[in-house]
């Protein structure tokens, strides 16, 4: 549905709401007079002009069933009124048993069409209620205020300020400004870190530095010894010793070896199947026959314990006023002791069948022990038999064939030509010394390798992070200077007679937006001011409101008899006005008829 910018009430007929009990009508102009004393219904007027466009009161209270008439329970409120283009309108909001029914011209609509047409509950009673918006909403209307401002483009900001700082600002994104003044002084954080650990790495290198000199004194030293020593052992490991001829033996050697190997193949065949037999035989586990029941056993067992358990539970959860676990239906005191027994009876019938099944368990598990004695026993005599044939084979092997006196000839062949002249102690120190020459030789090379390296310019790297930081800090104070002009552009939406509202003050230090809520009329707090100057501030804000939101709707002043007048603020549409006039019945007068108004805008 399209937004009513702008409309005046032309009259109204209320029916069950509050005071009113049967159906009332009446007319408005623009400006509207109520008069009447105490509880002659003033307010109610307000409240059902805000109850037939929000659903809520004046002051915009939960809870309607308040504004019900004590004797008629059915509420109906219609509203007459005419938009900005002098169409005429009727809104009927009623309530009959809980329902609520709302009429728009004759078409049943939803309260999310009326926020189409009047906006938001928020924004029309705070144009509708002077004191609605600053009493009510609290740092809600904060918010309320920031969605409506006008965002002030960025070229419009950069066009107040001067040509410098327009100048040093060229290029840079600051739609967000406080985003963008935390990222750079995120950078200066970054960029002073990073000094300091110039500063350190610095010092490091000149302490480094002295102590690589002496890691090269120290290294080249203990290489030298290391060869020392790696040249001895080799010089004694062969000295007097033809290796040729060791070599030559060597060979012939195998050769008689893998002659007499040949010949002792088939009992080599035959010393492998019996091995294979042995180590499977070794291997075999038993496989119980009885796992399936025993587990089938042990599930029955595990199922019955629980419902025993249960049943226990059950038992003495069973009292008079809970229901039965079986029929569901509450226990009494005289069907007690009927619940309980056909409890115990099915509890002792779960107790014999666990124990009956527990007797089963017991003996499948006694077969399964006997049954994995007999499988061990067979078992062992089998490893027993086959070990002593494999004893035998190898045995008739060892007298049938010199192999095996060839083979211990081979190897101590073998350990003279790797060991030479040294004792096992002697060889195991030659290869320690020669893999720690060849660590050593590869620590002395990267040791000077850095030893040789020129240091970094930390000087130069410290002074162009510092130069940085300067100008990162020349361009968060132009942006300050944006902030703050950005922000007095913006207050300017909010100017007002003698109401000064401010949503956040900009700390001209550092930038930064602090968030306050601070309204003050004629420069004095709004919680000091009377009942007068309060609704005078509130007319100033309903009126920005209007401003803000591009709706200009009726303003209800209610208590005009402790406002002496009006004049810090000039309306810019229909006035309601309820004024109490002691002992006097209700009266609602249009000061000026709407279609007179109308004329006269003409």
């Amino acid at each position: 549905m399209e937004k009513i910018s702008s409309f005046q009430i032309t009259g109204m007929t209320i029916a069950g709401f509050k005071s009113y009990q049967e159906p009332t009508s009446m007319a408005f102009g623009s400006p509207t007079a109520i008069t009447g004393g105490n509880g002659r219904g003033k307010t109610s007027i307000a409240d059902a002009i805000a109850f037939a466009v929000t659903g809520l009161p004046f002051f915009g209270e939960r809870g309607i069933d308040r504004l019900h008439n004590e004797t008629q329970p059915d509420v109906s409120i219609t509203m007459r009124f005419v938009d900005e283009t002098g169409c005429a309108h009727v809104l009927i909001r009623t309530r009959h048993k809980n329902r609520m029914t709302i009429l728009y011209d004759g078409y049943e609509i939803r309260q999310m069409d009326l926020t189409d047409l009047f906006g938001e509950k928020d924004v029309f009673l705070s144009i509708f209620n002077p004191l609605y918006f600053i009493e009510e909403l609290g740092d809600d209307g904060k918010n309320l205020l920031e969605r409506h401002l006008p965002l002030i483009p960025h070229e419009t900001v950069l066009a107040q300020l001067s040509n410098a700082t327009r100048a040093a600002l060229e290029g840079e994104n600051i739609l967000s400004p406080e985003i963008y003044l935390k990222k750079k002084r995120e950078d200066i954080r970054d960029l002073e870190e990073s000094i300091i650990y110039l500063r350190g790495q610095q010092d490091l290198a000149q302490s480094q530095g002295k102590d690589w000199s002496q890691t090269v004194e120290g290294l080249s030293a203990r290489r030298d010894a290391l060869s020392r020593t790696l040249e001895a052992l080799e010089a004694k490991r062969f000295d007097g010793l033809d290796q040729e001829a060791m070599g030559q033996q060597l060979v012939e050697l195998c050769a008689r070896y893998d002659e007499a190997a040949r010949d002792g193949f088939p009992l080599d065949a035959e010393i492998l199947e019996l091995e294979r037999k042995l180590t499977a035989r070794r291997a075999e586990q038993y496989q119980s026959p009885y796992a399936q029941s025993i587990a089938e056993a042990n599930a029955r067992l595990t199922e019955l314990t629980a419902r025993f358990n249960r049943d226990k539970q059950t038992f003495h959860a069973c009292v008079p006023g809970v229901p039965c676990p079986t029929c569901r239906r509450l226990i009494t005191e005289e069907s007690l002791t009927e619940v309980r027994t056909a409890l115990e009876k099915s509890s002792k019938e779960i107790l014999a069948a666990g124990q009956e099944q527990r007797v089963q368990l017991n003996e499948l598990m006694e077969n399964d022990e006997k049954a994995k004695a007999v499988f061990v026993q067979f078992q062992a005599d089998d490893v027993t038999k086959l070990e002593s044939q494999l004893a035998d084979l190898k045995a008739k092997k060892s007298e049938d064939s010199p192999a095996d006196a060839l083979k211990a000839q081979i190897q101590q062949l073998t350990a003279d030509l790797e060991y030479g002249n040294l004792s096992e102690q002697e060889y195991a120190q030659m290869k320690e010394c020669r893999e720690e020459l060849r660590e050593c030789a590869a620590d002395l090379k990267a040791a000077q390798a850095v030893a040789d390296q020129k240091p970094d310019d930390f000087e130069q790297k410290i002074k162009s992070a510092q130069e940085k930081i300067t100008a990162l800090k020349k361009l968060i104070s132009n942006v300050v200077i944006y902030v703050s002009k950005r922000a007095e552009l913006t207050f300017s939406a909010l100017k007002m007679n003698k109401v000064e509202i401010s949503l956040y003050d900009i700390v001209k230090t550092t930038g930064e937006r602090k968030d306050v809520f601070k309204f003050t009329y004629g420069g004095r707090r709004y919680d000091r001011l009377s009942l007068s100057e309060k609704i005078r501030a509130g007319m100033e804000v309903s009126e920005l409101m209007k401003r803000l939101t591009g709706r200009n709707y009726p303003v209800f002043v209610d208590n005009m008899e402790s406002v002496d007048d009006l004049a810090n603020v000039r309306p810019t549409g229909q006035v309601i006005m309820a004024k109490c006039v002691s002992g006097t019945p209700l009266a609602v007068r249009p000061v000026k008829p709407i279609a007179e108004v109308e004329q006269q805008a003409a």
